[in-house]
Order: structure tokens, then sequence, then C-alpha cells
């Protein structure tokens, strides 16, 4: 069996690896557009193992990180750190009111434990109506990133963009050079899941260029904050003793309803960024709402995708098939597991 992946990412990496435990004998090519592979949004996130307790509007969601976050601890535990003091905190003038958020919780037996609203780490603790520390964990992604490169076997061609997808053929175009027959074309490539797909097949979707900021702060290395739900902000660890920083208002830096928008914006996002002053923006609106201190070490810049019809917490993984080339729409890295479980029962 040849198969071609399209994105050398963290779904790229992972449905191969599951691919040649199936079938060994599998020859896998893989075609990222970047320089170098694991560079894009699995990899530069908030480094955050959900179970689900962050997403208080959408069961779907949270049914998602619950099914997945045992699975990823199975198979990717020596990459993750606990987060012994875990903290999410519900806003008083946030989307969901405290019973709201519990009732939810509660529904699906997330455990947690309510701890008490701490001065000295909100900036405004009247505004807090609940704190809960909760059992989620932080993914190393360094250390995925190097597993994923020394321990897969397969040809990974760099700095080369897909330009077209022969699902019929089984080939892939870049420029004018042509690659394949493969048995099978599985696109990962996260922000182009409609590449391949026939019109009336395609995912409707949205992206944007979002932004974090990795930086070392004055909380314990295994402490996270995060507050719900709304315009708020969250700090979580990420490698390294640091943390990452969002902003709900500032993290998201521009918005797209046509690709080939992001495809010319992306190549300048961190000079967008630069210009833009996201790096103190997030910083400041955390510091809005947080007691603590930061040095700044590098500012993340990625593609998200998303469903058009988005307007709250829903993240969904799909799989759609069009004669030889499956095209997954890639949702939270939890739910990488749904993704190659539907691949691996298209594969004969």
């Amino acid at each position: 069996m040849r198969v071609g992946i399209i994105g050398a990412g963290f779904f790229g990496f992972h449905i191969a690896q599951q691919i040649v435990r199936r079938h060994p004998d599998a020859q896998i090519e893989m075609f990222e557009k970047e320089s170098e592979p694991l560079v894009g949004a699995g990899t530069t996130n908030q480094c955050r193992l959900h179970m689900g307790f962050h997403y208080p509007r959408s069961g779907y969601t949270i049914y998602q990180s619950i099914m997945g976050f045992e699975r990823f601890v199975c198979e990717y535990g020596e990459f993750l750190e606990d987060v012994s003091d875990n903290l999410y905190a519900v806003h008083n003038d946030g989307l969901v009111t405290v019973d709201q958020y519990l009732a939810v919780m509660d529904s699906f037996h997330l455990a947690y434990e309510r701890v008490p609203v701490s001065s000295d780490l909100f900036r405004h603790p009247e505004d807090i109506g609940l704190v809960v520390r909760v059992p989620e964990k932080s993914i190393d992604v360094r250390r995925i990133r190097q597993k994923f490169r020394t321990r897969l076997r397969c040809e990974v061609h760099t700095g080369v963009t897909i330009d077209e997808v022969d699902a019929l053929r089984g080939t892939l175009r870049s420029g004018s050079r042509e690659y394949g027959g493969f048995d099978y074309i599985i696109n990962a490539s996260y922000t182009d899941p409609n590449l391949g797909l026939p019109e009336h097949m395609h995912f409707a979707v949205k992206w944007e260029l979002a932004t974090l900021v990795l930086a070392r702060t004055s909380l314990a290395s295994d402490a996270a904050v995060t507050i719900m739900d709304g315009d708020f902000v969250s700090v979580y660890p990420a490698y390294g003793g640091m943390h990452t920083l969002s902003s709900v208002r500032h993290t998201p830096m521009r918005r797209y309803s046509d690709h080939t928008e992001l495809v010319a914006d992306y190549p300048h996002r961190f000079e967008l960024a630069r210009v833009e002053g996201r790096q103190q923006a997030i910083a400041d609106d955390v510091k809005q709402h947080l007691n603590f201190s930061y040095d700044p070490q590098e500012l993340w810049v990625t593609a998200k995708t998303k469903l058009a019809t988005d307007m709250g917490d829903s993240r969904v993984t799909e799989v759609r098939r069009n004669e030889r080339l499956l095209s997954v729409l890639c949702g939270k890295i939890d739910a990488v597991f749904e993704a190659s479980d539907a691949i691996l029962r298209e594969l004969r």
C-alpha cells in the first residue's frame, strides 16, 4: 500500500503512525509546505490536553474531549505533565453563569474541586463567581516533535505546496511536478481541508491567524488559570517552566472567509503580529485580570480553521472521502484518534 499524506503536522504524523501500526508494509510519503515538519497549529497551541472544562457551551466538544483524553494519555503519556494547580474561573460577566457551568460539567461527571477565589491571583476577585481545580494535563510539544521526527520512518518532502489532487488517479501536483500514484491520499493539511474535494463535498469553514505568547511568568511552573467564558484570558504551562498566554480579544489576529486571502497573509504573519503589537496586547489583557509578571520568550503565530457556522465552542473533527482521497477537517489535538480511526476504516 502506498499512501501520500498532505501536511506534516501533528495530525499527519499521528495518522501515518497509526497506518504503519496497522499496515507495516505501507509506504508513506508526506508533503509539507513549510521548510520543516511540525511547525503548524498542532505544535504551536496552548499545550493543553482538554477534558472538556473549556467548552461549557458545546456538549459535543466535551464528549469529544472525554473520549480522546484517555487514549491520548495512553499513546503520548510520556510527553504529558500534570498541572497540579489547574484553575478554571467563571467570570460573573461571562456567557455562562456559575450554575450553568457546574450543571454542564456535572452532567458529564467531570471531576473538579471548588476552591476559594484568591485575591493574590485575581486582580478583581469580586468579578469571579467560581473557581475550580481540574486534572487536565500539559503537552510538551517540543518532545512530541522530536519523537515524530526521529521515530517515524517515512519520506517527508518539505517546502512542497500541493496545488492539485487527482483523487481518481491518486496523484498530487506541486507546480510542474507530479507525485504518485498513491493507493490513498490523506489531506491532513488543516488549513485546506477542501483540497481535492468536489464542491458539493466541501467543508463549510473559515480561518483566522492566531497569536500566543510563550513567556516565563511569576506563576509556578505547574500552575494554570483560565477565566471563562467570554472575552477573557488564559495562562497555561508549556515546557521548560514556561507558560503560554492567550487572550480571547487579542489572540485572534485576522479572520478570513476566503482561503486565498489567508494564504497571501500567512508568510507575513510574524510581521503582521509585530506591527499590530499583538504580544503586548495579549500580555496587557492578561494583566488586566491576573496579578502576575512575565518575561516574553517567543510569539507564536499560526493559522486556525473553524466551521463557518461556529459561534461558540464547537470543534469538529470529520473525514470525507472522494475516490482515493480522504480529507480531514482537523479539530482539537485530542480528537486526532477520531480522525485516524475513521481513516483506518477506509483503508483496505
